[in-house]
């Protein structure tokens, strides 16, 4: 027997759809799949906001997707609906992942053109040329500081010149010619060596010692023996500084005659010697500057030549000062001077000193001589050389024989002469003999 249903067949077909197919009421809670993908454990980040869609849209949307998914998968067991949620996640990283994708690719082109680029640069749009320039050979006096820019003229070069520097810095000190590299480098590197000559010129003289005169000092007073002093070498280049001074002969502290020693070389190795004299004496050396230089003021006149302060000078000393054997001689010119001064008299040695102090004090070249030793008497006197006239005798002591003015300026025949006639006056031989060797020519 037949059992006939109590229920339609619409109402069949209607369960059965309500048995196979399982649609959430998304009206009921629309934000119910929100909240289960928002769980710790399927938290995820979306590229739009939760709130877009309307619980009616949001409902649509699922069916579609689940639609999707069944056709992908027909594995019949897989009944899960995706999330639209995590749906929407894979399609926006599917589509970061082509932007990354677009990125570097952009980027490997930059780096694919930088490097084509620098390729092109360095072969077509670089200066690659060395710089150009005229060797220039140079002269310099021994010494002479150079630099790399005096060897070379005309630099040119495509680019800018950094430097230009030796090879081999040169010796200036050196006797010789010498061969000079210059290396020129421009801002890429590029460089070339230029070859000139190194010229060096030499000394000829001697170099000159100036300023150095007959030094006089108190006693116990020190010595300052560079004052006034200068050198220079025979190109006129300063010296001073290398100027080497002996002074281990004076003793300060004692009264005498010492001599003091200043020597010089220039660059070459030629060398100068001057050898002066140190007084230390024991009387105001001012006190007779000053006396002296009084009577300088009144005997000498403006347009004198240095002859007529020769023959004032010898006036005025043969009228103030008288002969007086008693007085003697001191141990130096400037005792023996200050004793003429202060007494108006004296012996030979007297009348000698204060005279050449007096033609020193007026610039008139003079220096000492004296009778050949062991003749019976001594005696001092003076060589002048006035306007280069030549070197003449000069004699201001007193003689019996009241020659006068005579002995003011006289030659070596007029001394042989006078000696002559002491020796016929009184039996007194070589008054006026010395030693030729000694002293310069004197004028016939």
């Amino acid at each position: 027997m037949k059992l006939i249903s109590s229920r339609s067949s619409k109402d069949k077909n209607q369960n059965r759809v309500k048995k196979s197919v399982y649609r959430p009421d998304l009206s009921v809670d629309p934000n119910r799949h929100v909240q289960q993908a928002e769980t710790p454990e399927t938290q995820q980040s979306y590229a739009y906001p939760k709130t877009d869609l309307t619980p009616s849209q949001q409902a649509a949307l699922q069916n579609v997707l689940y639609k999707y998914e069944r056709h992908q998968n027909p594995n019949p067991h897989h009944n899960k609906r995706p999330d639209i949620h995590s749906y929407a996640d894979r399609k926006l990283n599917k589509k970061s992942s082509s932007g990354k994708k677009f990125v570097a690719g952009l980027l490997m082109l930059m780096v694919l053109a930088a490097i084509v680029f620098a390729v092109w640069y360095y072969w077509f749009g670089t200066d690659r040329a060395a710089p150009t320039a005229d060797p220039v050979d140079v002269t310099i006096r021994i010494g002479e500081s150079v630099k790399p820019e005096d060897f070379v003229e005309n630099v040119e070069d495509e680019s800018e010149v950094v430097s230009i520097e030796f090879v081999e810095v040169p010796n200036t000190r050196a006797h010789t010619t010498q061969n000079v590299r210059v290396r020129i480098t421009d801002e890429h590197g590029n460089s070339a060596i230029y070859e000139s000559k190194l010229i060096i010129r030499l000394n000829t003289s001697q170099p000159v010692i100036e300023g150095t005169d007959t030094i006089v000092s108190r006693l116990g007073s020190p010595i300052i023996y560079r004052q006034g002093i200068t050198a220079r070498d025979d190109f006129g280049r300063d010296l001073t500084n290398e100027l080497q001074i002996d002074s281990s002969r004076v003793n300060h502290n004692e009264v005498g005659e010492y001599y003091v020693i200043y020597s010089v070389k220039d660059l070459t190795g030629l060398e100068t010697v001057i050898t002066e004299t140190v007084m230390v004496v024991n009387v105001d050396v001012d006190y007779v500057h000053e006396q002296i230089d009084k009577v300088l003021v009144d005997i000498i006149k403006d347009g004198m030549t240095q002859l007529d302060k020769v023959k004032a000078i010898h006036t005025w000393v043969i009228t103030n000062i008288s002969y007086a054997q008693a007085i003697g001689g001191g141990e130096t010119v400037y005792e023996d001077a200050y004793r003429a001064l202060r007494d108006r008299g004296g012996n030979c040695f007297n009348f000698y000193a204060i005279s050449e102090i007096m033609l020193t004090r007026s610039g008139i070249p003079n220096r000492p001589i004296e009778r050949i030793p062991g003749t019976p008497t001594r005696h001092r006197w003076s060589l002048v050389d006035p306007d280069g006239l030549g070197w003449h005798h000069f004699d201001t002591t007193p003689t019996r024989l009241q020659l006068g003015s005579a002995t003011a300026f006289f030659t070596d025949t007029q001394a042989r002469d006078f000696t002559k006639r002491f020796f016929d006056y009184n039996g007194t031989e070589n008054f006026y003999t010395y030693d030729t060797s000694l002293y310069p020519v004197i004028m016939q």
